[in-house]
């Protein structure tokens, strides 16, 4: 399969709270793995403090801003795979260098809570790009429960651009498909993920539905649409072909739900066993 080129994610790295103690997250953090999974060099810009866990940033070149403080998360799901989000701690706002996005193929803007405002400036030419808007569409209520921002237009405005790949979850903004083909008529493309019933595919002029590829059991769903988003722009900067790209991404959200946490993302070899098998 042909290279995809060095893969720049933008985001802050988490910290998630779960029953067994903290562990490594966060949209950037997924999708970085992710990527580097699919083979890619994957080359992560994002704030870290000096406790942060190590280990799971290993095999990523790292554009590192000092900070004090990590984003952190409360996570739990009901019966049906619902998250209740509880945020801890916001971190901190996230300065991109221009040389950070330097050579870059393929840009994945995946913010954790707010701290970014705009896309990096000054992008390479022909670059694949896209965002994963969950982090900018988070408010907190005053007890800390993540909710729906108030304006999403608004919040993601700057990154809604022509030829850009957008993902954002049902659960991320009310009536989130009429949301997608608002942001659609700028030029971008939209994926609103649907969990276990598949995504959809929304541009200016149409939207169509694909349906999920079985997970064999869900054990963790954090993640799995920063899978998806990795999995696809990584397969599309490579192939060009957006139908398989999706197939990528679906095969690459039914896998990460399988596992726990960063350690469950699933490899290139895992990708195409799952694509095999829904064939």
């Amino acid at each position: 399969m042909p290279d995809a080129g060095l893969v720049v994610v933008v985001g802050n790295v988490v910290l998630d709270r779960t029953a067994e103690g903290w562990i490594p997250g966060g949209p950037a953090l997924y999708a970085a793995t992710m990527a580097r999974h699919l083979g890619a060099s994957v080359r992560l810009v994002t704030a870290l403090a000096p406790d942060y866990p190590r280990k799971p940033l290993e095999g990523l070149e790292l554009v590192a801003q000092p900070a004090a403080r990590t984003p952190r998360y409360a996570n739990s799901y009901d019966a049906e795979g619902r998250r209740r989000q509880v945020l801890l701690d916001a971190g901190e706002p996230l300065r991109v260098p221009a040389e950070a996005v330097a050579g870059a193929s393929v840009l994945i803007v995946a913010p954790a809570y707010r701290e970014l405002e705009a896309p990096p400036a000054a992008l390479p030419f022909g670059i694949v790009a896209g965002a994963s808007l969950q982090g900018l569409l988070r408010d907190t209520s005053p007890d800390g429960t993540v909710v729906p921002r108030a304006e999403p237009e608004a919040a993601v405005r700057a990154f809604a651009r022509d030829g850009w790949f957008l993902f954002l979850s049902e659960e991320d903004t009310p009536d989130a498909l009429v949301f997608a083909r608002r942001l659609a008529r700028g030029g971008a493309v939209v994926f609103v993920t649907h969990g276990w019933r598949g995504a959809a595919r929304v541009d200016a002029s149409a939207t169509r539905t694909y349906p999920a590829i079985p997970a064999r059991q869900v054990v963790d769903p954090t993640g799995a649409g920063d899978c998806f988003a990795a999995a696809f722009l990584v397969t599309f900067a490579r192939t060009r072909d957006e139908g398989a790209a999706i197939r990528a991404a679906l095969a690459a959200g039914s896998l990460a739900v399988e596992g726990r946490g960063v350690e469950g993302v699933p490899d290139a070899a895992a990708v195409e066993e799952r694509l095999r098998e829904a064939a």
